[in-house]
This record gives structure tokens, C-alpha cells and sequence, in this order.
């Protein structure tokens, strides 16, 4: 591996740590695009998903107390089907359309919620079965299953906690199927579990920061840099979207 491989493969996975540990969520967000800039998708793609199923098996398990599990159990049941349906669309709806009504629909909740804070009503069950389906659908045509289980979560008047592990528990669940179904197509190769072993230091290193900085945080403080990362994440889609469409 060349000297610039190294430190991208170590700031990528600081940082990827970095975020999953503050949040709860976001590290493939950060780290895709430096690790394809080095490595190509080919090998980012599966190496994201094994940092992102590692850091949520510690989060989950610090936190597994604080679950909400009838909320989990529920945006997972809604999932499946989504599932279903995103496998019957694969190739039939533009990607970039999708991208685009997802990163706007998040910008919108994002800065709505920023502007008026949370509803006097949190959205309820109707809302979390939604969010699950559509994310379930997403996850199958576009790869991109996080955004809705986020943004339903970030609107419940939940304390950090309850928040980190119970989307730590649903990414953990949904990123085992992911790295399984990856692994019987071949794609975790020897080269990307040796990019993966190489990654693990800094990749816990991160974690443990993210960590020690949300604890120095009030829940309010908390929220609003959530929703900030919800808005950073629909900014992110709106840019994936246009960079596709100007490809063609």
C-alpha cells in the first residue's frame, strides 16, 4: 500500500469512527468517498460495510439497554416488504430522481426541525411504519437505506441514548444481511480484509472519540447536530444526484 493509501485508509476510518461514535450513524457517509478516491468502489463499498457492521456491534451492545424495541421491531417488520418492492423496481426508476426526492425531502425535515424544534406530537407509529418501508425499498434500488430510520428517529422526543442504540441495533441487524450478501457475491475479497484489519485501529480510535465528545453534550445540543448531519446527508444525495445526471 502506498504512503497515500495509508493515511487515506487512516483518516477514512478516523473519521468514519469519528461520526458513528458521535451519532449513532453516518460513517459510510464519510468514508466512501475518500476510500473510492484511493481504493475504487469496488473495494470501498464492501470495506465501508465491515467498518459500519463493526462500530454498530459496539455501539449496540454498550447501549442495547437503551433500545426502544417496539420501534425497532416495527421499522424492521416494515422493512421487509420495502425490501420487496425495491427488488421489483431495480432498473425501472431513475436512481437520480430518487436520490433527488430524498435529499430534498431530508433538507426540508432538517431544517424545518431546526427551525421549530420537535412537534408537540412526535411522529408515531403510522410514521416509523412508513419510514421503514421506504427505507427498505431505497436500501434494495439505490444502496441508501439510513436517511428515513434517521429522520424518524431524530423527530422522537427520545434522550441520546434511547437514540444512538436503537438505530446502532437497526443498522447493526440490516448491515449483517448487507456484508453476508456481499461476501457470497465475492466482493469481501482477501485485499479488502486486509484494507479491513489495516483500518481497525484508527477505526476504534475514532469511535472512542465520538463517544467521549456526545457525552460532553446536553440532549438539545445533541439533537440540533443530528439534524445537521440529516441536512448534510440530503445536501450529499442532491449532489450524488446531480453528478449522475450530468454523467450521462
Amino acid at each position: 500500500m502506498t504512503a497515500a493509501g495509508v493515511l487515506t485508509l487512516g483518516l477514512a476510518s478516523g473519521l468514519a469512527g469519528f461520526t458513528q461514535g458521535f451519532g449513532g450513524f453516518g460513517s459510510t457517509l464519510v468514508a466512501l468517498p475518500l476510500l473510492g478516491m484511493v481504493f475504487g468502489m469496488r473495494a470501498a463499498v464492501p470495506l465501508g460495510c465491515l467498518m459500519a457492521l463493526t462500530l454498530n456491534v459496539f455501539l449496540a451492545t454498550r447501549h442495547r439497554s437503551h433500545v426502544r424495541r417496539p420501534a425497532l421491531l416495527l421499522l424492521l417488520a416494515a422493512a421487509l416488504p420495502g425490501m420487496a418492492l425495491g427488488a421489483a423496481l431495480i432498473g425501472h426508476l431513475p436512481e437520480a430522481l430518487l436520490k433527488s426526492l430524498l435529499g430534498a425531502a431530508l433538507l426540508l425535515l432538517a431544517g424545518q426541525s431546526l427551525r421549530t424544534g420537535l412537534p408537540a406530537t412526535p411522529a408515531g407509529t403510522g410514521w416509523a411504519a412508513a419510514a421503514g418501508f421506504v427505507s427498505g425499498c431505497l436500501g434494495m434500488c439505490i444502496g441508501v437505506n439510513g436517511p428515513p430510520v434517521i429522520a424518524w428517529t431524530a423527530r422522537q422526543p427520545w434522550p441520546r441514548e434511547a437514540l444512538k442504540a436503537t438505530l446502532t441495533t437497526y443498522f447493526l441487524l440490516a448491515g449483517i444481511g448487507i456484508v453476508g450478501t456481499q461476501a457470497l457475491s465475492g466482493l469481501v475479497t482477501r485485499p479488502v480484509l486486509g484494507l479491513y484489519a489495516a483500518a481497525l485501529a484508527p477505526l476504534l480510535g475514532g469511535l472512542w472519540a465520538g463517544e467521549f465528545c456526545c457525552g460532553k453534550l446536553d440532549d438539545q445540543t445533541f439533537r440540533r447536530i443530528v439534524l445537521l448531519l440529516v441536512g448534510a446527508m440530503g445536501a450529499l444525495l442532491l449532489c450524488q444526484a446531480g453528478a449522475g445526471l450530468l454523467a450521462r
